[in-house]
C-alpha cells in the first residue's frame, strides 16, 4: 500500500486559459499574462503550473478539442520554454497527446476513460499521468446526464472505478500514475449541502485510496466565502495527499506556517 505523504504536497497551481471560469483571478488573456501568473505562483509555492482551456462551469458554451488546443499551445509552449514544470488539464485524448508535444510534465486527466494510444503516449514521453474519478464522461456529458445518487461506500465505489484505470496505466509504462478522487467536478444539481457533505466524506476516508498503491491529488476546492476555502484547504492538508491542486497557493501556505507553529 502507498504511505500517507510525509512531505508538504506538491501544489499545482491554476491557470486558466478559459475566459469562461468562474475563478476570475485564475484567468489569464495571453502568453506574457499566463507567465507573469506563473511567476506569481511559483513565488507562493506552487512547483507545477495547470493549464486548463475548457470551464466546467454548468451554463457556459462548449468548445471542442481544436479550441482547447488552440488556447493552451501558445502558453504551454512558452511556459515550457521558460522552465516551469507543466500540468495539462484535459478530458480529450487528443490534447493530452498534443500537450505532450508542448512540453507539457503532466496529464491531468479529468475523462472517464483514458484511451490506450493517450496512455502508451504519455509512456513513451516519461511523464506522469493523473486519473480522475468520473463517473459521468466528462464534465460536458454531466451536463445531460441525469443525476446518479452516491452509493452508500462512496470512496469504495472511487476504488472500484480507478482500480483498473490505474491497472491500463500501469501495463501501458506509464511511470507515475496520481489518482483524483474528484473534489471538484460534482453534478451541478447536487445541493451545495451534499457537495460539502460528499467531498469531506472523501477527504475523511483518504487512507482508502491507498489500496491502488499511487500517490494522491486533492483539489483544494475553491469555495465562494474565505472561512470555507479555509476549512476545506485545512481538511485536504490534514489528508497528507503528495499533490494539491489550488487556485490559492498562499491561503495553503499559512496553513503549513500555522501548522508547524503550533506542533513546535
Amino acid at each position: 500500500m502507498h504511505q500517507a505523504g510525509v512531505d508538504p504536497p506538491k501544489l499545482l497551481g491554476v491557470v486558466n486559459l478559459s475566459p469562461e471560469s468562474l475563478v476570475r483571478d485564475s484567468i489569464v488573456r495571453s502568453p506574457d499574462e499566463a507567465l507573469d501568473r506563473a511567476r506569481a505562483l511559483r513565488a507562493a509555492g506552487v512547483e507545477i503550473i495547470d493549464l486548463g482551456g475548457r470551464s466546467i462551469t454548468p451554463d457556459v458554451a462548449r468548445i471542442d478539442d481544436d479550441e482547447e488546443q488552440r488556447r493552451i499551445a501558445p502558453t504551454a509552449a512558452r511556459l515550457h520554454q521558460e522552465g516551469f514544470p507543466l500540468s495539462v488539464d484535459t478530458w480529450s485524448a487528443s490534447t493530452a497527446i498534443a500537450a505532450l508535444g508542448w512540453g507539457a510534465d503532466m496529464i491531468n486527466f479529468t475523462g472517464e476513460d483514458a484511451p490506450s494510444q493517450m496512455l502508451e503516449a504519455i509512456a513513451r514521453a516519461r511523464a506522469s499521468l493523473v486519473l480522475t474519478y468520473m463517473p459521468y464522461g466528462n464534465a460536458y456529458e454531466m451536463r445531460s446526464r441525469p443525476r446518479v445518487p452516491p452509493p452508500a461506500d462512496l470512496v469504495g465505489a472511487i476504488v472500484a472505478f480507478l482500480e483498473p484505470r490505474v491497472e491500463a496505466a500501469r501495463a501501458a509504462g506509464v511511470r507515475e500514475i496520481i489518482v483524483d478522487p474528484n473534489l471538484g467536478i460534482i453534478h451541478p444539481d447536487t445541493d451545495d449541502f451534499e457537495k460539502i457533505h460528499l467531498q469531506l466524506e472523501i477527504v475523511w476516508q483518504a487512507d482508502r485510496l491507498r489500496s491502488l498503491r499511487c500517490p494522491l491529488l486533492f483539489y483544494a476546492a475553491r469555495k465562494p466565502e474565505r472561512l470555507a476555502r479555509i476549512m476545506m484547504a485545512s481538511a485536504v492538508l490534514h489528508a497528507r495527499p503528495e499533490y494539491v491542486r489550488t487556485h490559492e497557493p498562499l491561503l495553503l501556505r499559512e496553513l503549513r506556517r500555522v501548522a508547524r507553529r503550533d506542533a513546535s
